[in-house]
């Protein structure tokens, strides 16, 4: 047991700065840094995705309502799956994600402002300015995916991220289809 904590303590605390060999045998694989980072990263976005469909599932019209369900559905099903698999890897629990540069700092703070906003809407203005950030940010994220895919040494790591472009490609589309007001297609 002391042999088994001495390994996982330092992984959680980050020490390993290389990235994890791919292999196939994972449950030996502990993840590297850059993992570690994907998976705070991944952890943050479903948290933030969540919230978000909750409060489309208050302050949304019906279409918006149904698409904020299906959100936090998606995204906690997600969160779920990221625990195991980080937890198959080693760490407690899943790790805070931390802006490591200004811009990233400045990122998450207009994210929080925008959200912040975003609150004191209803019905038809909170729909448009809703669905105006779940189309910018799902489309960002898809964009981030391909880096952090090359980033990842991880093969499972990379099988979620590749799943995760799927859901997110879906989320993004019916975002734009209920702009368009298209609900029917977007259910």
């Amino acid at each position: 047991l002391f042999l088994a904590c001495a390994l996982v303590i330092p992984a959680v605390a980050g020490a390993d700065p290389k990235p994890a060999p791919k292999t196939g045998d994972v449950t030996k694989q502990k993840l590297g840094e850059a993992e570690t980072r994907i998976v705070a990263h991944l952890h943050h976005v479903n948290l933030m995705e969540i919230q978000m469909g909750q409060l489309a599932q208050t302050n949304g019209t019906a279409a918006v309502k149904k698409y904020g369900k299906e959100l936090v559905t998606d995204h906690t099903t997600a969160d779920k799956d990221l625990a195991a698999f980080a937890k198959k890897r080693g760490l407690a629990r899943l790790p805070d994600e931390k802006a490591k540069s200004d811009i990233a700092k400045s990122e998450m703070k207009k994210q929080m402002g925008e959200m912040a906003n975003l609150q004191k809407l209803k019905g038809a203005d909170f729909d448009r300015e809703y669905l105006r950030m779940m189309v910018d940010g799902h489309d960002k994220e898809l964009a981030a995916t391909a880096g952090h895919q090359e980033a990842s040494a991880d093969d499972e790591l990379d099988t979620m991220l590749e799943n995760r472009k799927t859901t997110l490609q879906r989320h993004s589309d019916n975002a734009k289809e209920l702009q368009k007001g298209n609900a029917q297609a977007a259910t």
